[in-house]
Parts: C-alpha cells; structure tokens; sequence
C-alpha cells in the first residue's frame, strides 16, 4: 500500500494571506508555504477553485529572485492564452513561448511551452541554464491514451535540482502519485482541496421535458405512468421570435434551451461530441431565438472588426464570416477545433464579456478554455473515442460539467444532460459524483525516437533502471499483483518493447554496435514519424524536391484523418513514386512487421496544402476541397512544426535542405494559417 504522507508543521508568521490583493484561501495558503520551502508541490482543487493563483504566485516569486521558470500545458491554445497572460503581467521581454510551430524569446526568465516540448528538450539534454521549476498545469494529462507517456517521461527526465507543481482538478490518487514522483524524482507535498467555490448541481432532462435528479431518474422510468410523448413544457417568451413551441416526442435540445431560458440559467455551454452537431444545433437556434439587445449586437460588430484589424487579416480571408457574425449577433456561437484559430479567439472573447448566451461546443473546449458559465448542458452521454460509442468516464465528464458556476456570481452551476428514452432503458446512467473519479495509471509507451534518445545518454543498466522507475512499475508493484493473474511486470514488456525496436534500428542501419549512426543521430531530433522521416533525408528523397512540394510531403506525413474526412487524392504529387520505394523498403524489415508499426502517409492532403503553398486564397481552396478551416490550419501547423524538427535535426552537409526548409515555412505560415502573438 501507498506509504501515508506525512504533514509538515507550519507556523502561522510563514503563512501568506492575500496576494495581489486577493485572500487566499487555506489551500492556497498551505501551497504558497510549501512554493517559499522550495518544495516540489502537487495541487489537486476543482475547476475555478483558484489553482491557477498558486501559479502565478510561483511566477511571481521566481521571476523576482532572478530565476527561471518553465509552464507546461498540455495544447498550444492554452500555451498561447499563458503566454498574453504572462506577457500582460510580466512584460513580453521577460516572456518567451515555445510549442514546436512556435519560438519566441525562447532564452527568456519565464517561458511557456507544450508538455511535448519540454519532453524532447529533456531527451536530448538541453534544458536551460539555471532553470529552477517546472509546472505541469493539467498534469492528470498523465493518464491519456496516446500522450500520457510525454508527462511521463518528463518527470523521469527532469534533474532533481528541478522543483515540480503539479496542477489538477481530477486526480483522486493523487498521494500514490505523489509518492512516485518522490521516488523518481524528489520530495514532494500533496494539497488538496475538494470543495467547489460554486457546488454543482446535476439533473437530467427526460422525454416528458423535465429535469430530475438521478434517483428520480430511475424511479421516473420505473413508473408506469411514464409517457415519453408528453407535452413541452411552457414557452418562455421573452427571446423566441416565430412562436416555437411544439413536441418533438424525445427531448429536443430546443425544448432544454427553453428550460434553460425559463430558469434563468444563461450564459450556458452546449456540449455535442461532434462538430457538424454543434453548428447545426447553432443554425436551428439562431432560426428562431434573439439573445441581444441593439447596443449588444453592436458591441458584437466592434469586436469582431477590431479582432480582424489587430491580426492584419481581411474580412474576406474568414469563410463563412457572414454566417457567424449572424449568430454572434443573437448570442449565439459555436466554438470547435475545426474553426480557425481567430474565429475561436472572437467566440471566446464575445463570451468573455458576456455576449453570447448560448455557445455550442466539443470537448475541446473543456481543456483549452477556461471560462465559467452558469450552466453546462449535454446533448448526450455518449461519445465516440476513435474506436467505438461509449459512456463519459467520470473525469471526462467532470472536466466538461466543471464550468458550470462562476465565483462570486452563483449560487451554484447547474448541469443538465438531455436524455434519449432508448439510452436510459438500454443502460444505467451514471450518478456524477468527484469522489468516484478514475484513478490516474500509467499510459508509458516506447517510441523509436525514445530508444535513440535513451541510447545516446544512458548505458543498458542506466535504461532499465528508467523503466524500473516508471509509473508503470510502481503501480504494478503497490498493487496486489501475483503471476496467476498472467499480467506481466510492465518492466518485462518495456524491455522486450525496448529490444525489439532496437532490433530494427540496427536493421536500417540507424544503430551499430550500440552505437547511434549519423541515421540514429537525425532520428534524435525527429519526433513524427521519425523512422519514415530520417529515411527521406538520408535516401535524398527532400533534396530533390521544389519548396512547394516539400510541403505537401510534410503535411502527407503530419496529417491525421479524421472518420468524417472527405478528402480524395486528385491528383499524384511528384513526390509519391519516391516516398512509395522508401516506405516499401522500411516496410519490408523482418523487425518492423514483428513490431506490428505503422509507416503511413496521407497523400489525399498533399495537393490542397501544395495549393496553398503556391498562393491560392483560403475562400477558394475551401471551395475546392472538403476540409474544414481549421483542419486546414491546424495541418500547415504540423508542417511548420515538422521543417523546424528537420532543421534542428540535419547533419552539418545539410545547409542546402536547410534553406529550403526556411523557404517552406514562409510558404505555409501567412495569413490566416499565421499565428499572431
């Protein structure tokens, strides 16, 4: 079992009561004493309890004892918000901002950058001089599927001379983790706090169009009186504007805005798992309801042509402006990844100041934004994870359900889930309570680029002893694991994961006698497709190619299809006889297939970033293509991020690829696709 942590004694004249002319309270007031102890620190409060507060605090003090700091977050749209927080704050010399895409002033005091970042600065050994803290802001990242393993290894990385603060809302093992990070790492204290500034409130919304609790949830579909087809509840008329009222038999998520209307409930956050729900949601709302008053719709036209001016981008260069504008201008709004950066920078600002009432949005926003609201709706309880259709966990659930209620505006948020009659029958719904979150567990995995990173700075032994650390090990070893169960020492299979990669390393030539070879060297800096990557420098494919082509590789390479991705290859790039010989040869090493890897590319994307490159608008390549805007961006950002990785990563013969590299970006990084800091 976990050992029990012990409380350290803390006099009353070290404690801090107000900072920035705020009262802390008593957790806040336990972080800071720890933070002036030098001592690594794990926060686990609820959303909008003032977490963030600890942080600055840590800021503050660090930047005016002359050190340095780094702050992690786990997307680049919650790195850019730090990055104009901490600029507003400290000044923009005294900031810097890294996220692979991006590099600014990035030898600054303070700098902020994806927890990506700070994983492969670590594995190549290249921290800054006197860095003194690291903050892991979201740091239950650690229990994602496909990107836990980045936290991770960057704790198992860090120098001990290091400090560490954690920031969660959702870990509910958060001593056993605590108790790893002691083990790998150095001492570190636990403060939690479970109560919300603002309490929740959860209630479902039935067929019959009523909001009940869970328990009387299962006792309303107990009942024989129950009548899924019963009457809407009445219509509140101060908003509608075409006398909607009628039944839809199942509850309509207009049926719970006038609910949510009725109840004074607004501004509220509508939650649908995909985006082609939330615009059309958005457009059926916007059909028949008017939120805002003149002198608000004119605020909304302010802000909207004083958000384009200050970017430097044309009105026409943001499809579908009109359209947004319109439903901006009766409060309402989407808000998903696949919009383009500045149309999510106008919603939130438009929310911020309280202009949209109702905002329709995918989960997403949950991570990147943090914004209260009075209330948070569900259109469902189910959503579909890569692989299949299945229940919100509860730390999925909480993550969303948490911006409901604002601090010294509500009494508490209300969080309502629309229910389907077929999904309360065919499943018991969950009771949402934050004491039945999921434990945090290790989600470690072995890329190609880790074996030729932990080859170049560490013997044999000193790499088993890393697995040995991991939270994978220690987990396993605090449970009640026995070799009945068939469950293998985590230590077992990361070896055996680490041999067989290395195997194939030595079959491409990227290894030799435990030795990186000038492939095994380029590899370290590479961290997509990195195998695939090396293989088309070191073979000449990139050499031989123009600047416009170059990038259509690279975005081939980067993307990621989507299930709703309509895009079709139209036309062969030139590049794809030569891709296609090197794939095949990778693809035919005896360890690759052993290994069950994946060498791909996504050539359907090349002509559309290709025309990009060569010049055509966004309006006619939007005409042109299936691809939503953001998706677009979001591609040419990987692309970027990519030529940046080559650049750092080429061998010293390489200045020619280099230039074509630096001319690629230029190509890709312009108007709207440009990030503007």
């Amino acid at each position: 079992m976990p050992k029990k942590r012990k409380k350290r004694n803390r006099s009353q004249s070290d404690l801090l009561y107000q900072f920035r002319g705020l009262v802390l309270d008593e957790f806040q007031r336990q972080a800071v004493w720890y933070l002036r102890k030098d001592t690594s620190l794990l926060v686990c409060a609820p959303t909008g309890t003032g977490k963030t507060l600890i942080a600055d605090y840590l800021v503050d003090m660090t930047l005016k004892a002359g050190g340095r700091l780094i702050y992690t977050a786990p997307i680049k749209a919650l790195v850019n918000q730090k990055f104009q927080e901490f600029s507003r704050q400290f000044g923009r010399d005294q900031v810097g901002i890294v996220t692979g895409d991006v590099s600014e002033n990035n030898n600054a005091s303070l700098v902020v950058m994806t927890t990506e970042v700070l994983r492969n600065m670590l594995m190549q050994d290249r921290l800054p001089d006197g860095l003194g803290w690291v903050v892991f802001d979201e740091i239950h990242y650690l229990d994602h599927p496909e990107r836990g393993t980045v936290w991770e290894e960057a704790i198992l990385l860090l120098p001990k001379s290091v400090g560490i603060l954690g920031l969660s809302a959702t870990i509910p093992n958060a001593t056993e983790i605590a108790n790893w990070i002691e083990r790998v790492h150095r001492p570190i204290a636990v403060v939690s706090h479970d109560q919300r500034a603002v309490p929740l409130q959860h209630l479902y919304f039935t067929g019959d169009n009523q909001p009940v609790t869970h328990r009387e949830l299962v006792a309303h579909f107990a009942s024989d009186e129950f009548d899924p087809k019963a009457g809407t509840i009445p219509v509140e008329d101060r908003y509608w504007e075409r006398g909607w009222h009628q039944s839809f038999g199942s509850s309509h998520h207009l049926d719970l805005i006038n609910y949510v209307i009725g109840q004074r409930l607004l501004p509220c956050l509508y939650f649908v798992f995909s985006r082609r729900g939330c615009e059309a949601r958005a457009e059926q709302l916007a059909r028949s309801v008017n939120f805002l008053k003149p002198q608000e719709k004119r605020a909304v036209e302010v802000t909207v042509r004083r958000t384009i001016q200050d970017r430097g981008i044309n009105r026409d260069d943001i499809p579908n402006l009109n359209q947004l504008q319109a439903q901006w201008s009766r409060g309402i709004g989407v808000h998903h990844a696949g919009l383009l950066p500045i149309v999510k920078e106008i919603v939130e600002e438009l929310l911020s100041r309280r202009l949209l009432r109702v905002l329709y949005v995918t989960e997403t926003f949950a991570v990147g934004v943090n914004m209260p609201v009075k209330c948070v709706c569900f259109d469902s309880l189910y959503k579909f994870d890569g692989k299949r259709r299945r229940l919100l966990t509860q730390q999925e659930y909480f993550q969303m359900a948490g911006r409901a209620g604002r601090r010294g505006l509500d009494r508490q948020g209300t969080v309502i889930t629309l229910v389907n009659d077929s999904e309360v029958q065919g499943a018991a719904l969950p009771d949402w309570e934050d004491t039945k979150l999921e434990a945090i567990t290790s989600k470690v995995a072995l890329r190609f680029n880790t074996v030729v990173n932990l080859l170049a700075r560490f013997t044999p032994s000193e790499i088993e002893a890393l697995f040995a650390n991991t939270l994978a090990a220690y987990q396993y070893r605090q449970g009640d694991h026995i070799s009945a169960s068939g469950e293998l020492d985590p230590v077992t299979l990361l070896k055996e994961d680490f041999d067989g990669k290395l195997a194939l390393l030595r079959e491409l030539n990227f290894v030799s006698d435990q030795k990186l070879t000038p492939r095994g060297e380029t590899c370290r800096g590479i961290f997509v497709q990195e195998i695939l990557v090396t293989e088309l420098l070191f073979q000449g494919v990139l050499n031989r190619l123009k600047p416009e082509e170059i990038c259509s590789l690279l975005a081939a390479i980067v993307y990621e299809r989507k299930p709703e991705d309509q895009l079709r290859q139209t036309k062969a790039q030139n590049w794809l006889p030569a891709v296609s010989l090197v794939i095949d040869r990778i693809r035919q090493a005896d360890h690759l297939r052993q290994l069950q890897a994946e060498i791909s590319i996504q050539p359907q994307i090349g002509q559309v970033v290709a025309d990009w490159a060569r010049g055509m608008s966004m309006r006619n390549l939007l005409k042109q293509y299936p691809i939503s805007e953001g998706d677009f961006v979001s591609v040419c950002r990987k692309a970027i991020d990519l030529a940046r990785q080559i650049q750092g990563a080429l061998p010293a013969d390489g200045a020619d690829i280099h230039k074509k590299l630096s001319v690629c970006i230029a190509k890709l990084d312009r108007d709207v696709v440009q990030v503007h800091l």
